[in-house]
């Protein structure tokens, strides 16, 4: 079944539809809510929230957009309240990996080049990082990122492009040792 005949039959009783749409979009909507937040608890509650907020106000949806593009746009409304809320940066959780010498380094390095680019493109402005998050990690088209972020494909793709060349930028100053 499509997301359409999901909802439909959601409304007819059928509680399982709804689940079968959580399991379709969880995974989606908890990536996107850590790569806005950095916070793995806050992705989790955000995710939760954002399927809460979906159900109790399925009645609004009214099938102009696809019901994944209408999902994004509540995740990252609830990623822009949390960011609103907490504007300090937060580490990211340590995971005790045990592995040997050489793989520990690769784990250490990738952390790294993790870290430096999530903190990069947290200086990337709002809309930018948006652009960049929902093309290139969510995959997701000009006209879907369009239609979340409620502005033209034009506007995507200069956010994108914009956003691209002042991560670049960041990352270059990172590399020549000129950030701190």
């Amino acid at each position: 079944m499509d997301d359409l005949e999901l909802i439909e039959s959601y409304r007819s009783g059928n509680e399982t539809a709804m689940e079968e749409l959580i399991l379709k979009y969880q995974k989606n909507i908890y990536r996107l809510a850590y790569r806005m937040t950095s916070d793995m608890e806050e992705s989790k509650d955000i995710a939760q929230n954002t399927f809460l907020q979906a159900i109790k106000n399925l009645d609004k949806f009214r099938r102009e957009s696809l019901f994944k593009t209408w999902l994004y746009q509540i995740a990252i409304n609830l990623c822009l309240s949390f960011k609103g809320k907490h504007r300090h940066n937060h580490e990211e959780l340590q995971e005790n990996i045990v592995v040997n010498q050489s793989g520990a380094l690769n784990v250490i390095l990738n952390k790294e080049r993790d870290s430096l680019l999530m903190k990069s493109m947290s200086e990337v402005p709002e809309r930018q990082r948006l652009a960049i998050l929902l093309r290139t990690y969510e995959g997701l088209n000009c006209r879907e990122v369009a239609d979340i972020m409620n502005i033209s494909e034009g506007a995507v793709r200069a956010n994108y492009h914009n956003g691209v060349k002042k991560l670049k930028e960041l990352l270059k100053g990172y590399r020549h040792g000129t950030k701190a």
